[in-house]
């Protein structure tokens, strides 16, 4: 009681003024007398006055409102449909995987990328699967268009892969056409070198180059790339050949290791 008593006393002027105020307008729209009436018209246009833009300053808020929630709709639209673009691409890629994996004689394991770069002196890529999954350093890494690198580290859930597109990764190879064996080495982008291939031999642009087998990483006939310049237009006794690799190594997101050699290579 004493707080509501030192609220009344404090405030006493306010609230009497509103109670006159609040009494006058009660005596004003009771009266019928043709001033009060006149007046009473002129008040409720001077409310009407005030009151449209105060109206309007609530439509406009309201409206600020419902475009800030249509916004956000939009945006979590957009979301949801980058996800389940992002979705059918994954799902395409895993059924090529799959296919890769059912038709390839290799014994293989699907692996994810999880990391680029990892170091800082070889170009590498880091995937899921360690020592715990039975893989081990110098395994073959490939995927459905062709080699990818090989396996150079090894821990308990991941390892580091050696990309084909580092500068000290050698890959022994040969055309398919000819069998013109050669060693590939990566120089930028998708595109390689094939060095040490005699003048004498038959290599054509459009020729297909494989592995030539003679690794005891890689098995025979793993694609690797296309040839897009032969030439013997150089000094010395070896041609001029550039190469460009069948996998785009700035799409990689799934690959698979070799964990086995065909038997048939590994009897021989």
């Amino acid at each position: 009681m004493s707080f509501l008593h030192d609220i009344l006393y404090r405030f006493r002027e306010y609230i009497l003024l509103i109670f006159t105020v609040l009494i006058s307008f009660v005596l004003i729209f009771s009266n019928d007398n043709p001033q009060v009436n006149a007046f009473r018209g002129k008040m409720l246009d001077a409310f009407s006055f005030v009151q449209e833009p105060l109206l309007e300053l609530e439509r406009l808020g309201n409206l600020q409102e419902e475009n800030l929630l249509l916004h956000q709709r939009i945006v979590e639209l957009s979301i949801q449909v980058q996800q389940q673009k992002e979705a059918v691409l994954e799902n395409q890629r895993l059924r090529k995987l799959l296919r890769f994996q059912n038709e390839s004689k290799l014994d293989v394991k699907p692996a994810k990328i999880v990391n680029r770069g990892s170091s800082s002196l070889v170009n590498s890529v880091t995937i899921n699967l360690g020592s715990d999954d039975g893989i081990k350093e110098n395994q073959a890494v490939v995927v459905s268009e062709g080699v990818v690198g090989k396996v150079i580290s090894v821990g308990e859930s991941s390892a580091i892969v050696q990309l084909l597109t580092d500068v000290n990764f050698r890959l022994s190879v040969k055309t398919r056409r000819t069998r013109a064996n050669g060693i590939v080495v990566w120089q930028y982008e998708n595109l390689c070198t094939m060095d040490n291939v005699p003048k004498t031999l038959d290599v054509q642009v459009g020729d297909t180059v494989i592995t030539s087998g003679y690794s005891d990483i890689f098995p025979e006939g793993l694609r690797v790339g296309r040839v897009t310049q032969a030439s013997n237009d150089v000094p010395g006794y070896h041609k001029r050949i550039r190469v460009e690799t069948f996998v785009n190594f700035n799409e990689l997101e799934e690959v698979f290791v070799i964990v086995q050699r065909p038997r048939i290579e590994q009897a021989s």
